[in-house]
C-alpha cells in the first residue's frame, strides 16, 4: 500500500470533514455527534465482548472480530439507533466452538448498553472468515441475497466492536475474493461493482416484498432506502470511478486504495472521490443527509413514521412527516444527480458502463 495511503489512517477515518464541506451548522453538529455516538457504542462493545470471550474456552481474541455493520458500521448512529453484529471467525473450527456462545454475548451487549442488538440470524449470523471470502461462491449456486449482503457489508461498511482478528485482513480478503480469483477477477474488478448494483437493487425488490408480505414499518423502510441506502451506493460508485482514474495503471494500488475508501464512512468516501472544485456541491448532499439523520435520532418521530398508513402517506397533517421527508430525499436525488454531471468524461463514463451496463 501507498505511503501516502498509509499515513495517519485513524487520523483521516475520524477526520472532521463537515468542517469544510457542509454549509449549515446543524449539520457539522450531526456528524460530530454521530462520530462520537458511534466511537463511544464501538468502545463499550469491545470492552464487552473483550470479556465475553475470556469467558467462552478455547476461542481467543484473535480468532474474531465482532463486525458492526448498518448505521454504527457507516458512522451513522445516533441515540435511537440500534447495533447490528457480524461475528466473524478465523475458521471453521473457530466457528465451531464460538457459535454455541453467540446469543449469550448479545444478550449480554443488550443488558449492559441497555440498546437494541441484532439477534444473530440470518444477516447477522455468525460466519466463518473462508466461508464469507471465498471465491466460489461468488455467484455461485449458493450464493443468495444473505450471502451477497453479509459480504458487501463487511466489506464496505463496517467497523470493529471486538476481538483482534484485523478487520483490515477480512476486508483484503474479500477483496482478493472479487479482484485475485480465476473465477472473479477483471479489469477494475468489474465483479465487486456488478455486486454493489445488485445488492442496491436487491435492497429496492425486498422493500416492498418485505412491506407487503411481512409487514413491516413500510415508512421507516422507504425512507431509509432514500436516503441512507441511496447515499451508500452513490458514494461506493463515486469512490470506484475516481480511483480508477487516480491510478489508472496501477493494479495493486487501486486494490490499496480501494480498501482505504471502504474504511471510510460513505460520507468520507463521497468527500474523497471529488475534486476540491465540486466539495460545495457535496456540501449540499451532506446537509440533505445530515437532516435525514436528525431526523431518525428522535425515537418519537421514529414512532410517527411507523404509524403512517401507506394509503394516506400524502394528506396534510401534523403528525404526518413523511411528505417532509420524501421531499428531503427528492432534493437529495436531485444533488447526486448534479454531481454525477459535473464529474470528468471519463469518469461519467465509468459509471455508466461499470454500474449501469
Amino acid at each position: 500500500m501507498d505511503e501516502e495511503l498509509l499515513s495517519d489512517k485513524q487520523g483521516l477515518k475520524n477526520l472532521n470533514f463537515s468542517r469544510s464541506e457542509c454549509t449549515k451548522e446543524i449539520s457539522r453538529k450531526t456528524y460530530e455527534d454521530a462520530s462520537k455516538f458511534c466511537s463511544d457504542l464501538l468502545d463499550k462493545t469491545i470492552r464487552i465482548t473483550k470479556e465475553s470471550l475470556n469467558d467462552i474456552t478455547g476461542t481467543a481474541e484473535n480468532d474474531i472480530c465482532f463486525a458492526a455493520v448498518g448505521s454504527v458500521g457507516r458512522d451513522e448512529a445516533l441515540s435511537a439507533s440500534d447495533l447490528d453484529l457480524i461475528p466473524v471467525c478465523a475458521d471453521d473450527e473457530v466457528l465451531k466452538r464460538y457459535q454455541p456462545h453467540d446469543e449469550s454475548v448479545r444478550k449480554c451487549i443488550r443488558e449492559k448498553l441497555k440498546i437494541k442488538v441484532s439477534a444473530g440470524l440470518d444477516l447477522t449470523k455468525p460466519i466463518s472468515l473462508e466461508s464469507l471470502a471465498a471465491p466460489e461462491t461468488i455467484g455461485g449456486d449458493d450464493d443468495n441475497s444473505s450471502a451477497l449482503t453479509k459480504r458487501l457489508l463487511v466489506l464496505t461498511e463496517s467497523r470493529c466492536a471486538g476481538g483482534k482478528l484485523p478487520l483490515h485482513d477480512i476486508r483484503a480478503k474479500l477483496l482478493d475474493a472479487y479482484a485475485g480469483s480465476e473465477r472473479t477477477s477483471g479489469k477494475h474488478v468489474l465483479s465487486l461493482c456488478n455486486d454493489i448494483g445488485r445488492y442496491y437493487r436487491t435492497l429496492c425488490i425486498e422493500y416492498k416484498a418485505k412491506v407487503d408480505v411481512d409487514e413491516k414499518d413500510w415508512c421507516t423502510r422507504n425512507l431509509k432506502l432514500r436516503h441512507s441506502r441511496k447515499l451508500w451506493y452513490f458514494s461506493s460508485m463515486m469512490s470506484i470511478a475516481a480511483l480508477a482514474n487516480t491510478y489508472p495503471g496501477g493494479r495493486e494500488q487501486y486494490k490499496a486504495g480501494l480498501l482505504y475508501a471502504f474504511e471510510l464512512s460513505p460520507t468520507l468516501r463521497l468527500v474523497n472521490s471529488v475534486s476540491d472544485e465540486h466539495k460545495p456541491l457535496v456540501g449540499k448532499i451532506l446537509d440533505r443527509f445530515a437532516y435525514f439523520l436528525q431526523f431518525m435520532s428522535d425515537n418519537s418521530r421514529r414512532k410517527a413514521l411507523s404509524q403512517i398508513d401507506h394509503d394516506a402517506r400524502y394528506e396534510i397533517d401534523l403528525n404526518n412527516p413523511f411528505p417532509m421527508m420524501k421531499l428531503n430525499s427528492d432534493v437529495l436525488h436531485s444533488e447526486m444527480s448534479k454531481l454525477i454531471q459535473e464529474q470528468e468524461a471519463h469518469i461519467r463514463q465509468r459509471i455508466f458502463d461499470w454500474f449501469l451496463l
